[in-house]
């Protein structure tokens, strides 16, 4: 919100209009609900086709565009490849560190490629990238 917009509200010639606000002393229609399904019919069910026999299995790989590829790992599971292959390489990953692809190319996953660094290097990697 702009400085104007700011100083407009504050000053009063300018008025917050919730169109789903709740007024004062109203109660959600959710309130006191562990968790909220709206059909029981529909929700997953233990024992289910899960992975490789479910009908729109697509081999477990996911290709999201602002992440590396992500491979399916077991029910409710996944792992990064770059991982993956970095400790089927050279062993577990040490606790506090991230895999970190040295050409950027986040689709890169040879082993070559890949090298085990900390947070705080990451960060002065990114920041020396920076003009």
């Amino acid at each position: 919100m702009s400085e104007a917009t700011k100083r407009a509200h504050r000053e009063g010639r300018l008025k917050a209009s919730w169109k789903y606000q709740y007024s004062k002393g109203s109660v959600p229609w959710n309130k006191g609900m562990e968790g909220f399904c709206p059909s029981p019919e529909t929700q997953f069910k233990k024992g289910e086709l899960v992975g490789d026999e479910h009908p729109s299995w697509k081999g477990g790989v996911r290709h999201p565009v602002s992440d590396c590829v992500i491979l399916w790992a077991g029910s409710n599971k996944s792992q990064r490849r770059p991982k993956v292959v970095y400790e089927q390489n050279f062993g577990k990953l040490p606790k506090g560190h991230i895999v970190y692809h040295a050409d950027g190319n986040k689709d890169n996953d040879e082993p070559d490629n890949l090298f085990a660094i900390t947070r705080a290097e990451l960060l002065q990697i990114n920041r020396l990238g920076r003009k």
